[in-house]
């Protein structure tokens, strides 16, 4: 089996600020034509990034090149040899071997661009070969919407059916569809590219989480996304998570990234704690209620991993858990396996939603990235309640994941390195008078800002946002 992960897109949305930037007139493009499909907005209309990218089997070196997939078309080939309908100006996705196979998939962004639902199709996957392609789209590259599947050069995908008129999506995923044995040398669809029927009028910079703001009488202040009253965590304690990472037994970097969480948690938050494994069974571990560290840290520390994966189960339990909550609520469900017990968690979730639920279940996927059907069941578990997906392959991925409950935390030093404030996004910041100071943001790794100018009657903006798998900050005056 061959597998190929050119970059993992790992986080989540808190807040989104300065995403857009206007492109001026004289940069507007050319309509543009490609095998019988007319661009408005020309070559700005296709891909323009590559996020992700797991060859599935059978894929050989000529047709394993993700970057092959961006920019307009380059040709369709017709009976090259040594394949059907395969080109090397296009990417192959694979061939799923069993079910216990890797499903091949590319997820590629749109910079310049964005997909909207316009009148007609509104996305075109060039295909080179006839081997039908799953396209979901995202808006944040994290939680996806399956919009159907297609084949052809080029296929066509109308969202309207789900989506709302004013949504936008940057994020376009692909993968294949099983079918009959295919033992080309590029089986699964061949993308050569992917374009979309949107506007061009906006730059994506990326999902800002949060940005510092010093006020004209030199307030510092916070515009932070505020964070859900009641938080409800499902962890997995099937016997799967006495496996090991890096060397480290799953079920205790499990711990000890839940312990830092609830040490980072605002005071006056409700928490509530339910386990599942435990030979098909789940147990609420802590009723939700007022945040008591020390009884929580105690019930973590006491955890042992055993029994099977009853996540549908769980997922059913959590009606009962949060009946009686009526502030905003956020459910965090952590796995690291597929169902195992005879359920079916995704119906279990949708029937939620369908008696009336207002809940999102936030999903990580511990160590999943190459259990295909248990990342998807996991991925599909959170599209059914529009909540958030997240792969975590390590501890830090994982701290990342779960730094969605609590913000970020931050501390100002002046410049004798004196701490003159300590406080967290989402909370009133301090009064500061003019000088030069250095912050640091306790993302992961943490973010140190130096020589940070505060003026008199002046705005000083520090806006942190999610780059490459992790956090950078940028200053402005």
């Amino acid at each position: 089996m061959k597998a190929r992960s050119v970059l993992r897109w790992i986080g989540y949305v808190l807040l989104i600020v300065g995403m857009m930037a206007f492109v001026g007139p004289g940069l507007m493009a050319e309509p543009a034509t490609y095998f019988g499909i007319t661009f408005p907005h020309g070559d700005a209309a296709f891909a323009d990034r590559v996020v992700d990218y797991l060859a599935a089997s059978c894929v050989r070196d000529a047709f394993d090149d993700p970057e092959e997939a961006l920019g307009p078309p380059d040709a369709y080939c017709e009976g090259c040899e040594g394949c059907d309908g395969c080109d090397t100006n296009a990417v192959a996705l694979g061939f799923r071997l069993s079910v216990l196979d890797n499903r091949g998939y590319l997820v590629l962004e749109f910079v310049d661009n964005v997909l909207v639902d316009v009148d007609g199709p509104d996305l075109f996957v060039y295909n080179t070969n006839s081997h039908p392609a799953r396209v979901e789209i995202s808006t944040d590259g994290y939680s996806f919407i399956s919009v159907g599947e297609t084949v052809g050069y080029p296929g066509a995908i109308d969202i309207g059916p789900y989506v709302n008129a004013d949504d936008t999506f940057h994020f376009v995923r692909l993968s294949d569809v099983p079918a009959d044995e295919d033992h080309s040398s590029c089986p699964g669809p061949s993308i050569d590219a992917v374009g979309a029927m949107g506007r061009t009028e906006v730059v994506y910079t990326g999902e800002a989480f949060g940005s510092l703001e010093l006020l004209p009488v030199g307030d510092l202040a916070f515009a932070f996304e505020r964070s859900a009253d009641t938080l409800l965590i499902i962890l997995d304690v099937s016997s799967s998570m006495s496996e090991t990472i890096d060397g480290e037994v799953k079920i205790d970097i499990a711990k000890s990234v839940l312990l830092d969480l609830l040490d980072n948690m605002p005071d006056n938050i409700n928490v509530g704690i339910r386990i599942f494994g435990l030979n098909c069974r789940t147990e609420l571990l802590t009723p939700v209620g007022p945040i008591q560290r020390a009884a929580l840290r105690q019930e973590i520390l006491d955890l042992e991993p055993r029994g099977a994966t009853p996540i549908a189960e769980a997922l059913t339990a959590t009606a009962d858990d949060l009946q009686a909550i009526a502030d905003p609520q956020l459910v965090l469900l952590i796995s690291d396996g597929i169902e195992t017990c005879g359920g079916d968690p995704v119906q279990a979730a949708e029937g939620l939603i369908a008696l009336g639920y207002d809940l999102k279940f936030h999903i990580v996927g511990f160590d999943i990235a190459r259990n295909i059907p248990a990342r998807e069941q996991l991925l599909n578990i959170a599209e059914a309640t529009s909540g958030l997906y997240f792969d975590a392959d390590n501890r830090e991925e994982l701290q990342t994941a779960l730094s969605l409950v609590a913000p970020f935390s931050y501390t100002v030093y002046d410049s004798e390195d004196n701490v003159v404030y300590s406080g967290r996004l989402g909370t009133d910041g301090p009064q500061l008078p003019a000088g030069t100071y250095t912050i640091v943001i306790d993302a992961t790794p943490p973010i140190t800002l130096t020589n940070v100018v505060v003026e008199e009657q002046q705005t000083t903006m520090i806006t942190v946002e999610q780059s490459n798998g992790g956090y950078q900050a940028e200053v402005e005056n």
